[in-house]
């Protein structure tokens, strides 16, 4: 597990929001909301996190409302919501499936069902947005010329190409770090290296040595 994941739990019962901090603070960096109106301001200034627990029977605004409040702050649907729920049948799992939740965990939480869930959708999640990136990688490549490809990647190593290519098409250090699974203080240390072997002083230049007309060293 990756203590650099950061998760949000979102549950009007305070003693369970702390139950569920214990639960997870040895693997996961943990924030807690104690409503959907708390969750929304939390997020509206704050990094999002990597996977957002949510609970359902909440007073004034429930985790249904919650989440289609989230959705419309966030369009990446690569953030994992899983609900918490105490409710019983299946009209309420189907209806908040159809709105965009990716789990059900039933209350009372089991602690290795709760963190195998999170292992489950955190890298699925990571999945789509590699997958994202490569298809959005194949375009940009499209508009890269191939002499430039072929120089940076004699020129850096793979780590540093990849995170590089993303460079170039404007991603910052925690969208680099979130898409290729590595923490936004390691992504700033790639990215040193890269504008040192590159003898360049912005990020913004790194795009330029990706196309035929930068001299080869």
């Amino acid at each position: 597990m990756d203590s650099s994941n950061k998760l949000l739990v979102v549950d009007d019962d305070i003693v369970f929001l702390k139950v569920m901090e214990e639960m997870l603070k040895e693997h996961y960096a943990v924030s807690l909301a104690k409503s959907g109106q708390q969750a929304v301001r939390f997020l509206e200034k704050s990094r999002w996190p990597d996977l957002i627990l949510l609970d359902i029977a909440m007073p004034d605004m429930d985790g249904f409302e919650t989440l289609l409040r989230l959705r419309a702050m966030n369009r990446d649907t690569t953030v994992p919501i899983i609900y918490l729920t105490g409710l019983g049948g299946t009209d309420s799992e189907a209806y908040g499936l159809r709105l965009g939740a990716v789990d059900y965990i039933r209350k009372p939480v089991a602690k290795d069902v709760l963190l195998a869930r999170i292992t489950i959708h955190l890298s699925l999640a990571r999945s789509r947005r590699q997958l994202d990136i490569l298809k959005k990688n194949q375009a940009e490549a499209g508009r890269f010329h191939p002499d430039g490809l072929l120089q940076m990647e004699q020129l850096l190593t793979k780590t540093e190409f990849a995170v590089a290519m993303l460079v170039a098409q404007g991603y910052t250090n925690e969208e680099i770090g979130r898409t290729l699974s590595y923490s936004p203080a390691y992504v700033k240390k790639v990215v040193s290296r890269v504008l040192a072997r590159l003898d360049i002083g912005k990020r913004s230049e790194v795009k330029r040595f990706f196309s035929a007309d930068v001299p080869k060293n």
